[in-house]
């Protein structure tokens, strides 16, 4: 009985991962010739820069340099160098990390509370819009996140015994994470808030916790001493952070609405009841927490909650909803706590019945996220469409030692045009200013200020600039979205 029910077990989850990875193709198969966004663009200027350097001295790659983590842009870079396309970049950083992700929310909810809770986790996983949707995309918020979900496990796996192997595994992981994104380093906070809950005083005499932490930390050591070597510092982009932070007056409450829009109904309604559930089990286990598996996990996800939620709000003061991808575990383990304990409360009677009603709950989640996803992927697919087509015109009909101006326009020049690049002046003091460039880019998707307006007016009506390509947003050719002037 017991291997019967192992296969079933196997058999199931198979067949979430074969959907998980279905869906993603089917949408990604939509989109694929979609326009990037500007972040992922940052990071494809960054990789093609790596491989020509033909930009290094270009004040958008010096600033690029210090504020993102390396680790995407030299992937991408490996991948240009051998030939691949944008359609296979994203299918190997992102599409696969997606669908591994459900294998390792499906790890979790069973270390945390058992099989069934990783399998209805895995489900939920498998149908999340926002997986969907991000993982059609060339961004660093899939991959970081299936490596933090893969350090989660090994930590819920270790952190009882510090078992030195599982230990060393979770932080390297972690380690690999904050270097697709350095925001990701909280979750080390809330690991260690959790061991010391677990094991106090005791925690510092641990000599597994100092062993494995240490090598586990080594890809971000070595990190570490680059930059101070190249900038004077260990992360010169905490300055930048910090600086955007300051001038921010209010804390970002905002983010907390990302949880209902992440996970849509009914799943949000599961996942309230999971806080409400885990709250009262936790209340009536007091004295006996650090004992009891289920509540030590009760507490450990609420740790990873709170911390994680108060960084973006009252820390960094700014979030989207892919800044929370990290909470993954989260989001889909405590819903599907809630759906086990339906299914337990109904198979006291009959076990069909509660069979078919945790089924109805996961088909729910899934039409309505599969729904919400067409939705998205349909109205963004064509966003920047227009300066994608203006800058690859660019670049296969203009001389190769062009060079372009334009305001935001010095990603789409780097990646798109590979052309050299003029930049304008940062503080938009044109009177020193000198059009060297050889076209000039306007587009209304980043509108020139009224300074650049005000300096190259009277060049257009001079005949010193002419308009030699429009791309349109619509057919009829009535609303122009991005103009290129050749200096003449």
């Amino acid at each position: 009985m017991a291997d019967k029910k192992i296969n079933r077990l196997q058999f199931a989850l198979y067949g979430i991962i074969a959907i998980a990875l279905f869906v993603r193709f089917y949408f990604f198969n939509i989109v694929k010739n979609q326009a990037h966004w500007w972040d992922s663009l940052a990071y494809g200027s960054l990789a093609k820069n790596m491989i020509y350097h033909l930009w290094d001295e270009t004040p958008f790659i010096i600033n690029e340099t210090i504020i993102r983590p390396p680790l995407f842009p030299i992937i991408w870079s490996w991948m240009l160098k051998f030939g691949f396309s944008d359609y296979f970049l994203i299918v190997f950083t992102n599409i696969i990390p997606s669908v591994l992700a459900v294998w390792l929310i499906f790890l979790i909810g069973k270390e945390m509370y058992g099989s069934r809770v990783g399998l209805v986790a895995s489900a939920l996983s498998s149908v999340s819009w926002i997986y969907i949707f991000y993982s059609s995309r060339a961004m660093t918020d899939i991959p970081s996140m299936c490596l933090i979900l893969a350090s989660i496990y090994f930590f819920v796996k270790s952190y009882e015994s510090l078992n030195i192997k599982n230990w060393t595994i979770s932080v390297f992981c972690l380690s690999f994470a904050v270097l697709f994104r350095y925001s990701h380093a909280v979750f080390a906070f809330a690991f260690i808030l959790f061991l010391i809950f677990v094991h106090k005083v005791k925690l510092v005499k641990s000599k597994n916790f100092w062993m494995g932490g240490v090598i586990g930390a080594i890809p971000l050591i070595l990190f570490f001493i680059i930059n101070l070597f190249a900038y004077g510092s260990i992360l010169p982009a905490t300055s930048t952070y910090a600086s955007s932070a300051g001038e921010k007056q209010d804390f970002a409450w905002y983010t907390l609405g990302f949880i209902n829009h992440i996970l849509q109904s009914p799943l949000v309604f599961l996942f309230y009841a999971s806080l409400i559930i885990i709250l009262v089990r936790t209340v009536m286990s007091y004295g006996f927490i650090s004992k009891h598996k289920e509540s030590r996990m009760h507490i450990f996800n609420l740790i990873l909650l709170l911390v994680v939620l108060s960084f973006f709000i009252f820390v960094i003061k700014a979030s989207e909803d892919r800044y929370l991808l990290g909470l993954s575990s989260v989001f889909f383990v405590l819903p599907a706590l809630v759906v086990s304990v339906i299914y337990d409360y109904l198979a006291n009677n009959k076990k069909k019945f509660a069979m078919i009603v945790c089924i109805a709950f996961v088909l729910w989640v899934a039409f309505a996220n599969l729904s919400f996803a067409n939705t998205m992927m349909i109205e963004k697919k064509e966003s920047y469409g227009q300066m994608k087509e203006a800058f690859e015109w660019i670049r296969y009909n203009t001389p190769e030692d062009s060079i372009i101006a334009g305001e935001w326009t010095e990603p789409y020049t780097i990646y798109y045009a590979e052309r050299r690049v003029q930049a304008f002046p940062q503080d938009a003091d044109f009177s020193n200013f000198t059009l060297e460039a050889d076209y000039l880019i306007v587009n209304v998707f980043y509108p020139p200020n009224e300074k650049v307006l005000i300096h190259f007016k009277p060049i257009v009506e001079q005949g010193g600039l002419i308009p030699i390509k429009t791309f349109y947003f619509d057919v009829n050719q009535q609303r122009p979205a991005v103009i290129i002037y050749q200096r003449v």
